[in-house]
């Protein structure tokens, strides 16, 4: 499995099928995001049926759903495809981990980071910048929760 088989071309589709999901986020669009989402699955589906299933196309599923448990089985799957063809997980355990920050717990979230800072020395610099600032984060809830125990 290629790590990027997608032509720009198709890859445009993607993008062109994200924004406006975006922009309706922004707005407070409900209807409209909804809609959105559904035409950036029917690309995302377009290009799973001539690619087969790709940890990015789960990927990028993942990160436009609202769904908590959805998003999070998806980025779990994404890796478990990953992983099976040797390719990266850097960026779709970065988004787990930011996933499950937000719905906690956090003992998860530590897990993600720690199993791709093995790959950070491949990541661009916002990968490595958010990965410091989520274990900083979690480090610093974790001081925290251990300082209202001791009161």
């Amino acid at each position: 499995m290629e790590e990027f088989p997608f032509t720009a071309e198709e890859w445009q589709l993607v993008a062109d099928a994200a924004w406006p999901r975006v922009n309706a986020t922004l707005a407070g669009d409900q209807a409209v995001r909804e809609s959105a989402f559904l035409t950036l699955q029917e690309v995302l589906q377009q290009l799973r049926a001539k690619y087969g299933d790709h940890p990015i196309l789960l990927e990028t599923e993942a990160d436009f759903t609202d769904d908590d448990a959805e998003q999070q089985r998806l980025y779990h799957a994404s890796i478990a495809l990953a992983n099976t063809h040797g390719l990266s997980t850097l960026s779709i355990r970065l988004s787990l981990a930011s996933s499950l920050l937000h719905t906690g717990p956090t003992d998860d979230a530590i897990a993600e980071l720690y199993a791709c800072q093995a790959e950070l020395s491949d990541g661009d610099d916002w990968q490595r910048e958010s990965w410091y600032d989520m274990v900083s984060r979690v480090n610093w809830y974790d001081e925290l929760n251990e300082s209202l125990r001791e009161e």
